[in-house]
């Protein structure tokens, strides 16, 4: 595997400042080194982004890229010293084993995400009922993790990174329009650093790809790219079962990564979306005809709600498959929404009728004619398997119902 320079630290140009140089860490904003391994963001040049390059050039200086496009060039004797690395994992390894500790999330970084999260996604309509085209988005995710190699033993950390304690693992999404099979599928997966290695074996043992071909196809900004092209630029409205976790955290990797994207890739994610929601959707089916608020919110599962409408989905907590489910499942709950609800009245206690009433009710005009035409009470209740008094009692009625 092909090695990178992971990270640099340049000489400081004030001989009276031998402990604080400017480092250059893939995937950080510029940090300032400081006693004892300590470092901290530079907050004076917060306006360059996030180190995405360290390279050689034809002259052998070090030329580092950044997210808004900038780059600085470095020549050998204003270098301190830098390190290669295959993988961002060994990027965490040698920062340890350098003595190095990557400061928390800081305000200026807070403040850099808290811009470009505006400009994902600002505008969101929500839609009320199921388009005719549209495409499902599921996504799996992952808890982030502060690791700590001690040389006895690993020690993990849920952590927090840019405010989130959870990040996007699987991004799925099927597009339908109108016919059972789909007209757009999207499966990709995302090697973030931050997961355990369970998650990343998860990942190598659903894809079936090699570690070299996972790492390049689950890199965040290559699966971000590919997502903004196969899927938003088309501007069909989006589904989800629920949106809270996935729509947001989703955002939150686009925003992560919004300054590495092109203008054009930018452009897309500024424009208008139109969502659906499917729990929301459910929710409105529950309470149209029961009298609750719909503000009375019942969060149901997804596959719990598959399974009351007969749809089975034998590869839960998958995001391609839960995509197909919620597909079904929004499908079946806009034909219930289209039926008339049956509302039901006060219960009614039948209350059995006496012997020849059917008669009485029903055959009192044949009996007044056969009467008529010159039968007898006895011919006729004979004839119909009645006593005599019922024939009389129905020709009586009968009579006195025309007069």
């Amino acid at each position: 595997m092909a090695m990178r320079i992971v990270f640099l630290v340049q000489r400081h140009a004030d001989k009276g400042h031998p402990q604080v140089h400017n480092m250059f860490v893939i995937g950080q904003p510029i940090l300032l080194t400081g006693e004892e391994g300590a470092l901290t963001y530079n907050k004076s040049m917060a306006g360059w982004g996030l180190v995405t390059t360290i390279t050689f050039d034809e002259h052998r200086r070090f030329v580092i890229g950044f997210s808004t496009e900038k780059k600085m060039v470095l020549n050998e004797k204003n270098v301190t010293t830098y390190e290669q690395a295959a993988t961002d994992d060994d990027l965490n390894q040698i920062l340890r084993h350098q003595g190095y500790r990557l400061p928390p999330a800081s305000a200026v970084a807070d403040k850099l995400l808290t811009q470009q999260l505006r400009q994902v996604l600002p505008t969101i309509n929500c839609l009320d009922s199921l388009p005719e085209k549209y495409v499902v988005v599921d996504c799996e995710f992952g808890i982030l993790f502060h690791t700590q190699n001690t040389g006895s033993q690993i020690i993990r950390e849920q952590t927090v990174t840019l405010g989130e304690k959870a990040g996007v693992f699987q991004l799925g999404a099927l597009g339908y329009a109108g016919s059972p099979a789909p007209m757009l599928k999207f499966n990709r997966y995302v090697d973030n650093p931050a997961f355990t290695p369970e998650m990343k074996l998860r990942g190598l043992r659903e894809t079936g790809l090699t570690l070299a071909d996972y790492e390049q196809q689950a890199a965040p900004l290559a699966v971000l790219q590919a997502f903004i092209a196969q899927i938003l630029c088309h501007h069909y409205p989006l589904v989800f079962w629920d949106r809270t976790n996935d729509l947001r955290l989703l955002r939150n990797l686009f925003a992560v990564h919004y300054d590495a994207l092109s203008t054009a890739e930018q452009q897309v994610l500024r424009e208008p979306l139109a969502i659906f929601d499917g729990s929301e959707y459910t929710n409105r089916v529950i309470t149209r005809s029961n009298h609750q608020r719909e503000s009375v919110h019942h969060y149901l599962p997804l596959n719990g709600v598959a399974g009351l409408l007969n749809v089975f989905n034998p590869n839960q907590h998958n995001a391609l498959w839960d995509a197909q489910t919620t597909h079904y499942v929004v499908q079946e709950l806009a034909k219930i929404h289209q039926m008339e609800p049956r509302i039901l009245e006060a219960p009614q206690v039948v209350t059995p009728q006496p012997k020849g009433h059917h008669v009485l009710s029903k055959l009192p005009t044949t009996f007044q004619e056969l009467r008529q035409a010159g039968q007898t009470y006895r011919e006729i209740a004979s004839r119909f398997g009645v006593s005599t008094s019922t024939v009389w009692r129905a020709v009586k009625h009968d009579r006195e119902r025309v007069n």
